[in-house]
């Protein structure tokens, strides 16, 4: 067989496998993913920690949410790091200190500086890390309080959603925030959770001292410390129901520049953690860790195999398209098709599983155009890795 067409059916197989992969987690736990454990009624207490830079404009109204949580107020202590601002984020939340509010300011280090900050000074049993851009409902403290019945639980992450709008960029967002929220609950039937999100993550306060404190050099210090945690042996749970919402980009050079951030950290991230393809680490070990690597050299192999289609197909193809008319259907052609009538299904169960409302425009926008996102940030990682070129928050 020659090389190309081998090298598409291997990207076939591999889409086919991973879309069948949370298709079948689907199937087989439909009637309990949205279950949560029985509340117990245990209220420890909670430290609430939220590292700031130049937040000024989001801070006031985090707050606010925080403080309208319903759950015991002695029982909460909110701690604000302000990592150096050069706006008015310490200004705006000195004016809510108070008994069970503190505020810090330090010299920029980052935010995973910032974050064990906050730590080190927590007086909680548990430790909760909330974004300065987000907001939380009344209930979710409560929601996520209950896995931790679970002793072998050390974090548990949200349902970080975000808002609808009227605007395409953030409904792309929206839709693409609920896939993957769907996506990490069906992880959690395989032991697999791969991150524990800024805005409200929590974390049993001694795991900090089992598998030690947030890394300061990392891009994306929210999927590092979920790594380390799994490395450990440790058990991540994600909630359907705890629900916080967050401030998307609104533009698409800085969407690019987040999605950029997020891909250079985790691939630096997996790199790292690539001693776990083993048995001993189960399902994450053996399937979640190695299809992140397999998905990413599928990626540049799909844009390598592009470009070789452009310079080789004749002009009439290439800017006619007439095998799209019938000439051109092989197996290849209904393998991506399936892949993607399946991938649009899985999304629909995602909205559908939060009673969301999506248009349908942006729904097939979204689908149409999501892999031209990914090709954009996956381009410039690319090429930001070969230059090296530094990042902070």
């Amino acid at each position: 067989m020659e090389l190309i067409p081998l090298i598409n059916y291997a990207i076939a197989f591999i889409s086919l496998f991973s879309v069948s992969f949370y298709l079948f987690l689907y199937l087989k736990h439909r009637g309990e993913y949205l279950e949560r454990p029985r509340d117990s009624g245990w209220r420890p207490k909670v430290s609430v920690i939220i590292p700031a830079y130049n937040e000024g404009a989001y801070i006031a109204d985090c707050l606010k949410s925080v403080t309208s949580l319903d759950y015991p107020k002695d029982k909460v202590e909110i701690l604000v790091i302000d990592d150096g601002s050069s706006d008015d984020t310490y200004k705006a939340a000195k004016s809510f200190a108070g008994p069970n509010i503190r505020v810090f300011t330090k010299e920029n280090g980052g935010k995973g500086a910032a974050l064990n900050f906050g730590r080190v000074r927590a007086k909680g049993e548990l430790i909760a890390t909330m974004d300065a851009d987000s907001y939380l409902k009344p209930d979710t403290l409560l929601e996520m309080i209950p896995y931790f019945s679970d002793e072998e639980v050390m974090a548990v992450t949200p349902a970080v959603k975000i808002r609808a709008s009227g605007s395409w960029l953030k409904e792309f967002q929206r839709i693409e925030y609920l896939m993957i929220l769907f996506s990490r609950k069906l992880l959690n039937f395989v032991d697999s959770v791969p991150v524990t999100p800024g805005p409200f993550s929590m974390f049993r306060a001694s795991v900090f001292d089992k598998v030690g404190g947030f890394d300061e050099r990392n891009l994306v210090e929210d999927q590092e410390i979920a790594l380390r945690i799994q490395s450990h042996h440790f058990k991540i749970r994600s909630s359907m129901s705890a629900e916080v919402y967050t401030e998307p980009p609104s533009n698409m050079a800085d969407l690019l520049r987040q999605r950029v951030r997020w891909q250079r950290g985790g691939v630096r991230n997996y790199l790292r953690y690539s001693f776990m393809i083993k048995p001993e680490y189960g399902d994450f070990g053996m399937y979640f860790v190695p299809m992140n690597f397999i998905t990413l050299i599928s990626f540049f192999a799909i844009v390598a195999l592009t470009c070789y289609s452009m310079l080789t197909t004749p002009y009439y193809v290439r800017y006619i398209w007439f095998d799209a008319f019938g000439m051109g259907i092989d197996l290849f052609a209904f393998i991506t098709a399936f892949v993607v009538l399946a991938t649009t299904f899985f999304i629909y169960l995602a909205i559908r599983s939060f009673g969301e409302r999506v248009k349908l425009r942006y729904l097939l926008v979204f689908v149409a155009f999501y892999w031209y996102l990914m090709f954009g940030y996956n381009i410039l990682t690319l090429a930001k890795e070969i230059s090296r070129e530094a990042f902070s928050w």
